[in-house]
């Protein structure tokens, strides 16, 4: 059954979600509570800003330019600071005043005529920010990442990683805490899917680049990541190329759920230089993983899975008929789910780790590629996937701790800042998340203990206006250089 529509004034507020915020701003926003001593740092968010020029409107609200905000936090106190991320279409169309361009979800304006051919999407640099050696990355799903500086956030242009060429730079890259090593992944469309790897050193030397063919054409957005291995969760996702190519359906448009094909996971080691696994798992969309890594010659990898995407694909999919008023369908809810991937058998084990409905999975950063505990989450107490709540999964008992915002309020994804007293402790440090207040239409950052959650925020610093749907964060420690 189809969520209800935007015509319940309880749930107008949630339109704003998909609202462009047009102004930059830099200011101190307002302090209730106390700002944890030992936070001292900047939180950087990115996600769509603009959804609008000329008079046309974006169909999704994975549509968006990229904006960038940032908290810049120390000493009890905060300055806030948002700003476009300078890409080639955004200053093309900042120019023309204009619409021009197509995007994963909006075809290009003039019709079939003007969107013939392969996409020619170009990237918003709107979804992942990554701050690394003195630099602010912001990644897309197409080309290279735009570089910003990380104090006054100006872009600063794009930087080629590697020398494959990644012809698609995927949102999500992960950094091992133990080697500082940094993994890339791209996808190449064609006759047959290309996946390409890039494994940066920690001092910015390319430690290893491979690519190879996969098993099926498959969307994916992010990935699986152990001490030695990578891995792709490649979902029923079948792309049927001819709608786009004669110009007649954007690329999300020409993307169909065929859920009886189940799932393969293919593995493979980040040498390089060895064959591809390649498992049958259950069915399951996957937006992200929490973790992954490796016990003897097995595998646990934990992912938040939906039974379907209807609230991505489908003409009333929730992503796409909150851009024109209403919530549209959201059924399928992302369930905590654990691989167990024996190796030597070549089988895989699902089980669900908790049933309720949970996104924006992440973790203590030191954990990575390693044996962890918690994992932390966005959670929807009704279900649909724009919620109001933070939980706290820990993965050794199963048990799930939360904290409700209330029924007019929305949350992202949560960011864990380790207490930096509390080195040994995984557990130990705070949770950031970017809300909107659905009473008052204007958003606000807070900080809750990630060991407490159930106490609600510490410390709530309120913005003077509203921020869209933001997707992913990042937290720069002041002691990171």
């Amino acid at each position: 059954m189809a969520m209800e529509t935007a015509g319940n004034t309880a749930l107008d507020w949630r339109m704003t979600l998909g609202q462009t915020l047009a102004e930059e701003y830099d200011y101190a926003p307002e302090i209730e509570g106390k700002i944890p001593e030992g936070l001292s740092g900047a939180l950087y968010r990115n996600g769509p800003g603009r959804f609008d020029r000329g008079g046309r409107r974006k169909q999704s609200l994975l549509d968006g330019d990229g904006m960038i905000q940032a908290f810049y936090i120390s000493d009890g106190k905060a300055q806030y600071k948002n700003r476009f991320v300078r890409t080639e279409k955004f200053l093309q169309e900042e120019k023309s005043g204009k619409l021009t361009n197509e995007t994963w979800a909006t075809q290009a304006p003039g019709g079939f005529l003007m969107n013939l051919g392969l996409p020619k999407i170009k990237s918003q640099a709107g979804v992942t920010p990554v701050y690394r050696n003195d630099k602010l990355y912001a990644f897309d799903e197409v080309s290279a990442p735009y570089v910003l500086d990380g104090d006054n956030l100006n872009t600063l242009g794009t930087e080629e990683i590697g020398t494959i060429n990644l012809k698609n730079y995927k949102a999500h890259t992960k950094i091992d805490p133990i080697t500082g090593d940094w993994t890339l992944f791209g996808a190449e469309f064609g006759r047959f899917m290309k996946a390409q790897f890039i494994i940066q050193s920690k001092t910015g030397d390319i430690k290893s680049e491979f690519s190879f063919n996969l098993p099926r054409s498959a969307y994916m957005h992010d990935f699986f990541q152990t001490e030695n291995y990578v891995m792709l969760n490649l979902h029923p996702a079948d792309l049927k190329l001819a709608p786009t190519l004669t110009g007649m359906s954007s690329f999300v448009g020409s993307l169909s759920w065929k859920p009886e094909r189940g799932n393969l996971l293919v593995i493979m080691h980040k040498s390089g230089t060895q064959e591809p696994i390649v498992i049958e798992a259950p069915t399951a969309w996957m937006w992200h993983s929490f973790n992954s890594y490796e016990v003897g010659n097995t595998i646990i990898a934990d992912f938040v899975g939906f039974d379907e995407p209807d609230h991505f694909l489908g003409e009333d999919a929730a992503f796409k008929a909150i851009m024109n008023g209403s919530l549209g369908v959201s059924n399928s809810k992302g369930l905590a789910r654990r691989y167990e991937i024996d190796l030597t058998a070549k089988k895989i084990k699902e089980s669900i780790v908790s049933e309720k409905a949970f996104e924006f999975p992440t973790i203590n950063m030191s954990r990575v590629s390693r044996d962890y505990q918690f994992g932390y989450t966005s959670m929807g107490i009704e279900n649909n996937v724009f919620h109001s709540a933070l939980a706290r999964t820990d993965f050794q008992t199963g048990s799930v701790s939360s904290y409700d915002f209330g029924d007019m309020c929305h949350v992202g994804e949560p960011i864990f800042a380790p207490d930096p007293t509390a080195v040994n402790d995984e557990g130990k440090g705070w949770l950031m998340t970017v809300g909107l207040n659905g009473k008052t239409g204007k958003s606000f950052l807070a900080i809750l203990e990630a060991c407490a959650l159930e106490n609600g925020p510490v410390a709530t610093l309120s913005l003077t206006h509203h921020t869209p749907f933001s997707f992913h964060g990042f937290w720069r420690d002041k002691s990171v250089s």
